[in-house]
């Protein structure tokens, strides 16, 4: 589906960058509201898997390049453009309309990984795409690969280290019973309810033990087009 220059507007984005590791990187503060805005104005959900470097700390290097664009058109064609700086990044639209942005070095194995049942529970403390995801992380299939592989953090298989959401008691659920799905299509699922993007990146921290880190990212109202000038 194409969007046209009134809806998505010109989005211009000059960022300011940091030198990493492996990647000069986007903050994330300004990265995520531009593709939220792609997806919001055509419409459709995606994901976005990339190979990070656990650095929290200096989040532009944790994040893949964009570059600033002036451009309307498809979702997929804008996105293009964006990732542009990014070589290993490749970005796909299915049939479906969902649109796939994932870096060719991201692992996909713990994607892959099969759940033979997974239950969306009801109750006061299951609203929210934050909640479902916790029910996706928590089956016995994902805990078991993820100890079998070292893939941490450690806390989120071991019951510990999980805050509640703010808006886990109210709003809407996702509902349901899935069986033999994989955690990617499951977490598809999700975007029935919420539609927007997972995101999933997988790094190694300072100990050299490999990370993985799930989010969700709402589809953005269309109020304003996001923007950020360098200073």
């Amino acid at each position: 589906m194409a969007f046209s220059r009134a809806s998505f507007g010109t989005v211009l984005l000059f960022v300011g960058c940091c030198l990493g590791q492996d990647r000069v990187g986007t903050d994330p503060k300004v990265a995520i509201p531009l593709i939220q805005h792609v997806l919001s104005a055509a419409q459709v959900s995606g994901s976005l898997a990339y190979s990070g470097a656990c650095d929290f700390h200096n989040l532009p290097q944790d994040f893949p390049k964009l570059r600033p664009i002036s451009h309307s058109g498809k979702p997929v064609e804008v996105l293009r453009q964006m990732f542009a700086d990014d070589p290993r990044m490749r970005v796909t639209q299915e049939r479906d309309g969902k649109i796939r942005m994932i870096e060719t070095n991201a692992p996909q194995d713990l994607l892959n990984v099969k759940i033979r049942h997974l239950t969306f529970q009801a109750g006061v403390m299951s609203h929210g795409p934050r909640m479902a995801l916790r029910a996706i992380l928590m089956t016995p299939e994902v805990i078991a690969f993820r100890r079998e592989h070292s893939i941490g953090p450690l806390a989120e298989f071991t019951g510990g280290g999980f805050s509640v959401p703010g808006d886990c008691c109210s709003g809407r659920s996702v509902m349901g019973e899935l069986d033999d799905v994989t955690v990617a299509q499951a977490l598809d699922y999700v975007l029935q309810t919420f539609p927007g993007f997972w995101l999933y990146e997988t790094c190694q921290d300072p100990t050299g033990e490999r990370m993985a880190i799930f989010k969700f990212y709402a589809n953005a109202v269309l109020s304003s087009v996001p923007t950020q000038t360098q200073r």
